[in-house]
C-alpha cells in the first residue's frame, strides 16, 4: 500500500542495515549524522531545492497505527527530519549550515511517500536488490565511466576530454571504441597533464579538446594510445601522477608530432571544424560590462546566477559602485558555493581572503585547476601590492571615500574570469550527479 505519511510518523531503524545496532531511534539520527552528515546535509540541500522525488518511495513498517518504521531510505527521512528541525544535529558546525540552509528559499517536505509493508521480510528482497548490485540481471545495473559521460553532457553540456577523444575517433574513422574495455579514468588522467597530452597533439582549452598536431597523426596517435589501454588494461593508477603519465606516453611513442601553426577545434561530439587564423581580440576595457557576453557559465544557484546575469547585462558607466559591491559579493557567494558543494568548512573568523586561500588549494589537490590558473586568485589572498588585492575588493563595500573605475573593474574580472570559470564548471559536474537517476 502507497501512502503519504508525515514525517513526525516515520521512525528512523535503530537497526539500519548500514550500521550496528543501536537502542533508540534517536540514537539511530546521531549516528546516521555522526558517519554520514556531510552526505545527509547534501541531501537535505537537494530536497530544499528539488523536492522529493515523486517516483520514489520510502519502504516501511507499521509499528502501530499512525506509527511507521523505516526499512529503507533513512537516510532520506533523517535528512527531511534535519530540515524540519535542525536541533537534531548535535555537531555544531553541521546544525549551522542546515539553519543557514533553511535560511534562502526552498522546500521542507512535511510527508514523505511511502510503500508499506506488512512485514520486514516481504520487503528485503526488493531492499536487497536496490542496494546489493546487478545479481545476475535482476538488481540494479551501475552505469560505467562512459555512460555517465554521455548522461553529464545530455543534461550537464559538459563531456570529458577523454569522451571527447573517443567521440573523434569514432566520427573521423568510423571506428567504433569499446568505451566498457577502454578505462575512460586513465584517458581522463592522461589528458589532464600538458605535457602527457602534447604526445598525441591534443590539446584541451577551456575543457574542449583541440588538435594541434595534423587530424592524420592525432588520429593515429589517439588509436595507438586505446589499444595499449584496452591490450595491456592500463589502470588509471599506473599513469596517475605526472611524471608517470609522461614517461608511460614517451615509451608509447618516443617524440612528439609536430604541431600546427594554429590549432583545430573538435566539438564535444567529435567533429573537427578547419582551423581559423588567429584574430586579435577587442580591448577588454572598451567593453561596457563588467562580464564580457563571451563568457559562458553555468550556475544552478539562483541568486548567483541571478548575480552573474546582472553584472553581465548592467552598463558599468550607469551603475559603477553598485557593480563594484556586486562583483565583491559574487566572489565571496561563489567562494561560499564552492565550499558547501565540496565539504570545506568555513568558521565565523575565516576572512574572505582565508576562503580564498582554501579553495585554490582545494581546486589545485583535486587537479581542477593547474598552478598557473590559480595564480591570479592567489594574488587575491596573499599579495597586498597588486590591484588584485582584498583590500580593494573591501574598499568598494566599506570606503566612503575609494571610488572604483570602469576600467579598474574591468581588469580584475580579465585576470580572474579563467577561476571563475574552472570554479563553477566543477560545481556544475556535481549538479550533473546528482540529476542522474
Amino acid at each position: 500500500m502507497n501512502k503519504e505519511i508525515p514525517i513526525e510518523k516515520l521512525v528512523v531503524n535503530k537497526d539500519n542495515y548500514r550500521f550496528d545496532p543501536v537502542d533508540k531511534p534517536s540514537e539511530a539520527i546521531d549516528l546516521m549524522l555522526e558517519e554520514k552528515g556531510e552526505e545527509v546535509f547534501s541531501l537535505a540541500k537537494h530536497i530544499h531545492e528539488h523536492g522529493l522525488d515523486k517516483a520514489k518511495s520510502s519502504r516501511v513498517l507499521e509499528l502501530k497505527k499512525g506509527l511507521f518504521l523505516v526499512l529503507d531510505g533513512n537516510r532520506r527521512v533523517t535528512a527531511i527530519k534535519c530540515l524540519n528541525d535542525p536541533t537534531l544535529v548535535k555537531d555544531t558546525p553541521l546544525r549551522n549550515r542546515f539553519v543557514n540552509l533553511l535560511k534562502t528559499p526552498g522546500q521542507i517536505p512535511d510527508k514523505v511517500n511511502c510503500h508499506v509493508y506488512t512485514t520486514e521480510e516481504e520487503a528485503a528482497e526488493w531492499i536487497k536488490l536496490d542496494h546489493t548490485g546487478k545479481n545476475s540481471g535482476i538488481g540494479q545495473d551501475g552505469w560505467e565511466v562512459a555512460a555517465k559521460d554521455r548522461f553529464d553532457y545530455r543534461f550537464g553540456g559538459k563531456t570529458s576530454p577523454a569522451m571527447q577523444a573517443v567521440n573523434l575517433l569514432e566520427q573521423e574513422t568510423k571506428k567504433k571504441i569499446d568505451t566498457k574495455a577502454l578505462k575512460i579514468s586513465t584517458v581522463n588522467r592522461i589528458l589532464s597533464n600538458p605535457e602527457s597530452r602534447s604526445y598525441l597533439g591534443i590539446d584541451v582549452k577551456g575543457g574542449q579538446v583541440v588538435l594541434t598536431a595534423s587530424k592524420k597523426e592525432a588520429l593515429e596517435r589517439l588509436d595507438k594510445l586505446f589499444d595499449k589501454i584496452i591490450i595491456d588494461n592500463v589502470a588509471v593508477k599506473e599513469v596517475y601522477h605526472t611524471i608517470d603519465s609522461a614517461n608511460f606516453m614517451r615509451s608509447l611513442f618516443g617524440d612528439k608530432p609536430k604541431k600546427l601553426s594554429t590549432v583545430i577545434p573538435v566539438s564535444p561530439k567529435g567533429h573537427t571544424r578547419p582551423a581559423q587564423k588567429p584574430q586579435s581580440l577587442p580591448k577588454s576595457a572598451a567593453r561596457t560590462t563588467l562580464i564580457p557576453s563571451s563568457c559562458v557559465m553555468r550556475i544552478h544557484e539562483t541568486r548567483i546566477n541571478n548575480i552573474y546575469h546582472e553584472l553581465r547585462d548592467v552598463t558599468l558607466t550607469n551603475a559603477t559602485n553598485a557593480i563594484a559591491v556586486l562583483f565583491r559579493v559574487f566572489l565571496e557567494t561563489s567562494l561560499d558555493c564552492y565550499a558547501t558543494k565540496n565539504g570545506i568548512s568555513f568558521n565565523s573568523k575565516t576572512k574572505l581572503a582565508g576562503k580564498v586561500s582554501k579553495v585554490a588549494d582545494s581546486l589545485e589537490k583535486k587537479k581542477v585547476a593547474t598552478a598557473a590558473q590559480l595564480k591570479n586568485i592567489r594574488k587575491v589572498a596573499t599579495n597586498g601590492n597588486t590591484v588584485l588585492a582584498i583590500e580593494n575588493f573591501h574598499e568598494y563595500v566599506h570606503s566612503g571615500t575609494a571610488q572604483p573605475t570602469p576600467v579598474d573593474l574591468i581588469y580584475k574580472w580579465d585576470n580572474l574570469q579563467e577561476f571563475f570559470e574552472v570554479l563553477w564548471g566543477d560545481v556544475a559536474t556535481k549538479y550533473a550527479k546528482k540529476k542522474k537517476p
